[in-house]
């Protein structure tokens, strides 16, 4: 008899316990409907509350707004073009077409030869041979027809810079700079050429872009760097900066700048950068920097 009362007992707790579960997870999925529908019913909260939380739910899946480009910033198009030195796309049948005389003074001009460069600028319609160098027509097709150009954008601050990199070496590459007359060679382990940018608003539709060549060499590792605000430690390699080859342009809205070298077999300064110094069969770089236009602030009422 204690044994059947034993088992009657069992019998009844269980099923107590079962019940017991079932409004327990009853409970819970009711709770939890609301939070997987997008808003949590909380209790006191008047109609127009609910509405308010499910609309902020609904909006904060949107993306966020983009970022715009800072006041006066100066939005700049970079594009490289590399063809072997004797395609007539990269040679003096392109150079008939760009304006070298405009772009800088012949004191100047005469500087840039002595070091292996070559710049000018051209108008916001691109001559025949620059726009098949950029592949903007088809109307030249030769056997480097398939070549192809390497184009980034930048927005840069009036005042401030950007690097532009524009060739790496691992060989030790002999470099000789002329400065007044004067011809020397260094020659640098791990050499990388870099043109410092520096565009300067001048009036609405109208920037100076000033370039500096520096010759980054060496081991990356943590240096005392000069900057805008004064010296800092950065990561880096040696800089060693060519003041007496800057050069400048002015550009209008849409004109581009056009840098690249005299010979792409030397070892000047334009070799290392727009060639392939000592090589038999070199091929030749030529940098475009197009002036894209100049990001307006807002006027407040």
């Amino acid at each position: 008899m204690a044994s059947l009362d034993f088992r009657t007992k069992l019998t009844v707790n269980w099923h107590c316990s079962y019940r017991l579960c079932g409004v327990l997870l009853l409970g819970m999925t009711s709770l939890l409907i609301p939070v997987f529908a997008g808003c949590v019913l909380v209790p006191g909260l008047t109609q127009e509350a609910h509405q308010l939380l499910k609309k902020q739910s609904i909006s904060s899946t949107n993306p966020l707004p983009p970022i715009n480009a800072p006041a006066n910033s100066i939005q700049l198009e970079i594009l490289f073009v590399e063809r072997p030195a004797s395609d007539p796309t990269v040679s003096e049948q392109l150079w008939r077409e760009i304006d070298e005389v405009g772009a800088a003074a012949p004191g100047l001009r005469q500087l840039m030869q002595q070091n292996g460069l070559r710049i000018g600028t051209v108008g916001a319609s691109p001559p025949p041979m620059l726009q098949a160098l950029l592949g903007m027509s088809r109307q030249i097709e030769d056997e480097y027809s398939l070549s192809q150009c390497v184009r980034r954008k930048v927005v840069v601050q009036s005042g401030a810079t950007t690097d532009i990199d524009v060739k790496s070496w691992l060989d030790p590459m002999e470099v000789s700079l002329n400065e007044n007359g004067k011809t020397t060679s260094k020659t640098f382990e791990q050499l990388q050429c870099v043109l410092k940018l520096r565009p300067h608003r001048l009036q609405d539709g109208w920037v100076r872009l000033d370039f500096i060549p520096e010759l980054h060499h060496g081991q990356e590792q943590m240096r005392h760097t000069p900057t805008d605000a004064g010296w800092e430690l950065r990561g880096g390699k040696l800089v060693e900066t060519c003041y007496a080859q800057k050069f400048s342009v002015t550009l209008n809205t849409g004109e581009m700048a056009v840098a690249s070298c005299t010979n792409a077999a030397e070892t000047t300064l334009g070799g290392n950068f727009f060639g392939q110094p000592k090589q038999l069969q070199p091929k030749q770089k030529v940098l475009v920097v197009r002036f894209a236009g100049m990001h307006k602030p807002e006027t407040l009422p």
